[in-house]
C-alpha cells in the first residue's frame, strides 16, 4: 500500500506593487494668472488715479501758488504760498508771524545780561598782572582763551545798541589787537613785553568801556 505523501506546497510571496512615483510638476493655472494680473491692474489704477489728482489740485491752484505738503499734521508750504517761509521785522522763526504782538520784540535790544557777563570777563583780564609778575604764563593764556568767546559775543551784543556804532567796533577790534598782541607775548614768555603789551590791552578795554 502506498503512502500518499502531500508534497508540501510551495509558498512564495507576492512583491506588493511599487509606489507610483512623479516628478512634480509647477504649473501656473489661468485663475492664479488672472489673479496676479488682477492685482497689478488695480495697483496701477491707484496710482494713476493719485497721480491724476495731484495734478488737479497743482491745475487749480492759483498763479504762483503750489501745493502743501501734510507732516504729522503740518502743513508746510513754498515762499509763494501765503502762511509759508517769511523774512523780515514782521516774521518769526522763518515763518509770517501770527496775530498779535512778537513776544520777542526788541529782544535784541535788551543787552543787560551781556553788559554783566562784559563786566565779569574785564575783572577778570584787568586781574593778570600778579601771573605776570610770576612768570605763570600757562594760567595768562588760558585765561585768555576761557574769557574770549564770551567777552566777543557780549561786546558785539553791546555795539549793536551803541549810540555811536562805528566808534564802537573800531574800539573792539583795537582791544582784541591788543589782546592778541599780549598773548604772543606771554607764549614767548617774554616779561617785559608782556607788560607792555598789557598796559596796552587795560589801555584798549577803558577806551571800549567808554564807547559803550
Amino acid at each position: 500500500m502506498f503512502a500518499l505523501i502531500a508534497a508540501p506546497l510551495a509558498f512564495t510571496p507576492r512583491a506588493l506593487p511599487a509606489p507610483i512615483s512623479r516628478a512634480a510638476v509647477r504649473t501656473e493655472s489661468l485663475v492664479m494668472i488672472d489673479e496676479t494680473n488682477s492685482r497689478r491692474d488695480l495697483f496701477a489704477k491707484v496710482g494713476a488715479a493719485v497721480l491724476g489728482a495731484a495734478f488737479v489740485d497743482g491745475a487749480s491752484a492759483k498763479a504762483g501758488q503750489f501745493g502743501k505738503i501734510g507732516i504729522f499734521g503740518f502743513d508746510v508750504s513754498s515762499p509763494y504760498v501765503e502762511g509759508g517761509p517769511k523774512s523780515g521785522p514782521e516774521a518769526t522763526f522763518g515763518f509770517a508771524k501770527s496775530n498779535g504782538d512778537i513776544l520777542a520784540k526788541d529782544y535784541s535790544a535788551d543787552v543787560a545780561r551781556e553788559k554783566a557777563s562784559f563786566e565779569e570777563s574785564s575783572r577778570r583780564i584787568s586781574s593778570l598782572q600778579p601771573k605776570i609778575d610770576s612768570s605763570t604764563w600757562w594760567f595768562i593764556r588760558d585765561e585768555l582763551r576761557i574769557q574770549a568767546y564770551n567777552m566777543r559775543s557780549s561786546m558785539l551784543a553791546m555795539n549793536n545798541v551803541s549810540p555811536n556804532k562805528a566808534a564802537a567796533e573800531k574800539a573792539y577790534k583795537a582791544f582784541w589787537t591788543k589782546v592778541e598782541a599780549f598773548d604772543l607775548a606771554c607764549q614767548k614768555k617774554d616779561q617785559p613785553l608782556s607788560n607792555n603789551n598789557y598796559a596796552e590791552v587795560l589801555k584798549a578795554l577803558e577806551t571800549y568801556t567808554k564807547t559803550v
